[in-house]
């Protein structure tokens, strides 16, 4: 028959080791549960010192790239717009030259050939003075300045400013024209301005100068649409470039972040069982206690 102090300092002990196992086994189960409800294996930065700032930095370079996507996409709105502009503005000086042709070689009335080229002039106007969203496209960085009056002559103010923007890690962008108010420094709707007075006038050396003029602007529009045009391709590789970035980021940021959801639930199960076999462990111990007492 086993002595009764050893027997009380053996149940002491094993009921002892019981209640430290038991939080324990507690805190474990509810780590999982929380691995589980949310997909993440890393709760708080002491679950994975090292894993947490892994993740905390592909986080921090996730936003930086997500930052730079919009930049992109802002740099080719702006060209875009820009692009639209242009080439519309050289399909109005190639109409107009149609015009002029035709009135120089006398096809229909002058004064309704002239009010036709002035129509296209205000349409020119209109064009020079286009906004992405609240900035007119033409005026630099006096962006909220419409850059032409209503008279056709370049507004008072300098327009000539370059706006960039940063795209991607060292690789910025000019966004804006800074020459497309002017065609060989006569504003442009001036231009066509001069050949609807050519044409009432109906001087032959007039006509000649002024259709010059014209087809200046037609290679003048067109060469800055072109000009655009080299500045949306690289754009369009730095957008597939970032991203692919966030891609791979993302992805590595899941490996170290994200649990195996069937791993997870094996493991809740096998704790569950050990703290289930803990507790009767303890009810077992505590109902022996009483039984020696009794």
């Amino acid at each position: 028959m086993p002595r009764p102090v050893v027997t009380a300092l053996t149940r002491s002990i094993a009921q002892s080791t019981t209640d430290r196992a038991l939080p324990r086994a507690r805190a474990a189960v509810d780590t999982l549960t929380a691995q589980l409800a949310t997909g993440k294996r890393i709760q708080r930065p002491s679950d994975d010192p090292g894993g947490f700032a892994q993740a905390a930095s592909l986080a921090q370079l996730q936003d930086q790239l997500g930052r730079y996507g919009k930049s992109i996409d802002a740099a080719s709105l702006w060209t875009d717009r820009t692009q639209v502009e242009l080439s519309a503005l050289s399909d109005l000086f190639t109409e107009a030259n149609v015009l002029g042709l035709r009135a120089s070689n006398g096809v229909v009335t002058t004064d309704e050939m002239a009010a036709e080229v002035e129509g296209l002039r205000d349409e020119v106007i209109a064009r020079l003075n286009a906004k992405s969203g609240d900035e007119y496209l033409f005026s630099g960085t006096q962006s909220g300045t419409a850059p032409i009056d209503p008279s056709g002559a370049v507004a008072t103010g300098d327009f000539s400013g370059v706006r960039r923007r940063e795209v991607a890690p060292g690789m910025s962008v000019t966004l804006n024209v800074t020459t497309a108010l002017e065609v060989d420094g006569v504003s442009a709707p001036d231009r066509l301005q001069a050949l609807a007075d050519a044409i009432r006038s109906g001087d032959a050396t007039e006509m000649a100068a002024a259709l010059d003029g014209v087809q200046a602007g037609i290679d003048h529009f067109a060469r800055l649409g072109g000009q655009r045009g080299a500045v949306s391709r690289p754009l369009l590789h730095a957008r597939d470039a970032i991203e692919t970035q966030d891609v791979q980021a993302g992805e590595r940021r899941a490996q170290i972040e994200e649990v195996d959801l069937a791993s997870v639930l094996g493991a809740i199960q096998r704790r569950q069982t050990g703290l289930e076999a803990a507790l009767r462990a303890s009810a077992a111990t505590v109902q022996q206690s009483l039984m020696n007492y009794l």
